[in-house]
């Protein structure tokens, strides 16, 4: 009895080693690093100074809450246009609207992020294509007259982008739930007065409520944690977190490589921190609003 219990756990015992002999042991390599323990380099002893100088730095508390809110916006935003697409997908009739969207949002799923930063530039810049078509149809006076979308500090077009790739990441995962709620739920709902807003807070959304959380958990750390589109896309000032590693990371002077280990480990800790937040906060909305 005990063996078939623990048999499920021993067949995935082999993944598990390996993960942990490859992630366990660059973490300690990167703590250790972040400590100023790195042989090759002549340097042998432990200390905390680079943890010391990174939280000291200029502009980190505002970088790192630059972070969370791009984050949360992206997230909030994301699964809520996912849901409702889901929602609309599920409940649609025709075959062939079926068949596009879901083209559509595996489209949207593969694309690499770096070309939709591209796509971003050419449409939302004060020279792209939205500013050039709002000046020739006479709607603003000039180009420059089209609001900063790219570069700004409230990091709109970063936010578009992890958007446009979160969608539909969040879309189809729950679609796939859903599409396997019997539709008795919905017929009994139909029967006893229940609208389209109804079934989706007191059926679909309770039921679906596993894989909202976990998508949205995962659009939420992505958007925290990556730096390519937060690299390209961010103002001066503010600068994300994940953009200010980077810019540690390609320094030529091997002196930054602590405090570039340092904030890693502060970003990893602070960051697991602030997803678990979030995913508690949000599986509490969500059964609040399926009563």
């Amino acid at each position: 009895m005990i063996f078939k219990k623990a048999t499920p756990y021993l067949l995935i015992l082999p993944i598990l080693l390996l993960y942990g002999l490859f992630i366990g042991g660059g973490l300690i390599g990167i703590i250790l690093e972040s400590l100023g323990h790195i042989p090759v380099l002549g340097l042998h002893g432990f200390s905390i100074e680079s943890y010391i100088v990174v939280v000291t730095q200029k502009n980190f508390i505002e970088s790192f809450l630059y972070s969370i809110y791009i984050s949360l916006t992206v997230s909030l935003i994301a699964s809520t246009l996912g849901v409702v697409i889901a929602y609309t997908f599920i409940t649609c009739k025709n075959k062939s609207i079926q068949t596009l969207v879901k083209k559509t949002l595996q489209l949207g799923l593969i694309i690499p992020y770096i070309y939709v930063v591209f796509i971003a530039m050419l449409m939302l810049n004060q020279t792209g294509i939205f500013a050039r078509l709002l000046y020739n149809t006479g709607i603003i006076a000039t180009p420059n007259s089209f609001p900063e979308l790219i570069f700004d500090r409230k990091g709109i077009g970063i936010i578009w982008v992890f958007v446009f790739k979160g969608t539909p990441f969040i879309a189809l995962f729950v679609i796939n739930v859903m599409a396997r709620i019997s539709n008795t739920f919905e017929d009994v709902g139909r029967t006893l007065g229940s609208g389209s807003i109804t079934l989706l807070r007191r059926v679909y959304i309770p039921l679906s409520s596993n894989t909202i959380l976990w998508t949205s958990c995962i659009i939420f750390a992505y958007a925290l944690g990556s730096f390519e589109v937060n690299y390209l896309l961010s103002s001066i000032s503010p600068v994300p977190i994940s953009a200010r590693l980077y810019s540690l990371f390609i320094n030529p002077d091997i002196k930054v490589i602590p405090q570039t280990m340092a904030l890693n480990v502060i970003l990893f800790l602070l960051g697991g921190s602030i997803v678990g937040i979030y995913g508690f906060t949000l599986k509490q909305f969500l059964r609040r609003i399926s009563r």
